[in-house]
């Protein structure tokens, strides 16, 4: 069930697990790239602004080789121009990015997501 946050200016609404596996087979349906972005912002924490930021050159298991993190460019919450920060991915959304990245041939500076905001804010 949607967890819904309202005790601010700006209302915050959180899916369930089962609710963004849904959402992340529903998105399939209409191509893996949806997923794909559905993914790295359900799972990733990634706005839909930053979706077609990343690509496999930004991707790497962290030095002490326990998670795996990707750069990620986005917005800058104190204002300003953007900010890159590192970003945590789980294991299956991993392997799952290794797979679309190998079906879909892409280079190391291919974005995994090739989508403009309004096209992914749009999803779902």
């Amino acid at each position: 069930m949607v967890r819904i946050d309202d005790s601010d200016d700006v209302t915050k609404c959180w899916l369930s697990p089962d609710e963004l596996d849904r959402l992340e087979r529903t998105a399939g349906e209409d191509g893996w790239e949806r997923e794909v972005a559905i993914q790295l912002m359900g799972r990733c924490g990634l706005r839909a602004s930053e979706v077609s930021y990343p690509n496999d050159s930004n991707l790497r298991y962290s030095d002490d080789g326990d998670i795996w993190l990707f750069e990620i460019q986005g917005k800058n919450t104190k204002g300003g121009s953007k900010t890159t920060r590192d970003a945590w991915m789980p294991d299956d959304v991993a392997e799952d990015i290794h797979k679309y990245s190998r079906e879909r041939d892409l280079s190391l500076s291919n974005p995994w997501v090739d989508a403009s905001y309004p096209l992914c804010s749009s999803m779902g």
